[in-house]
């Protein structure tokens, strides 16, 4: 199911209407870099529509941002934030660590 299907989905749009889905297209433009950036995703094409935290945190900001509240997001989901930042610099971490082994064989 792609991305928009998705948030479509967790907003529980089931009508088709154009504005509609210009708008939800355009709450899924705006929450992919700041997301992205916010947890720390270095990877330039970072799929949020798999299955993981980061896709129940990218739905749950499509959400917050539909009903013109994305300002409560960042504070009602700092656990789970926290925990993907972290999950994600280790990441970062672990593939440095890999590029200099390369570097040095």
């Amino acid at each position: 199911m792609s991305l928009i299907d998705q948030v479509k989905r967790k907003l529980d749009i089931t009508w088709v209407d154009e504005d509609t889905d210009r708008r939800v297209a355009d709450i899924v433009d705006l929450a992919t870099p700041v997301l992205k950036h916010r947890l720390g995703i270095t990877e330039p094409e970072f799929d949020f529509s798999k299955a993981g935290l980061e896709n129940m945190l990218f739905l749950a900001l499509c959400l917050y941002e539909w009903n013109h509240s994305a300002n409560e997001f960042w504070n009602n989901y700092a656990d789970d934030i926290a925990t993907c930042q972290a999950m994600h610099e280790v990441a970062y971490y672990k593939a440095k660590e890999g590029e200099g082994d390369a570097a040095t064989s």
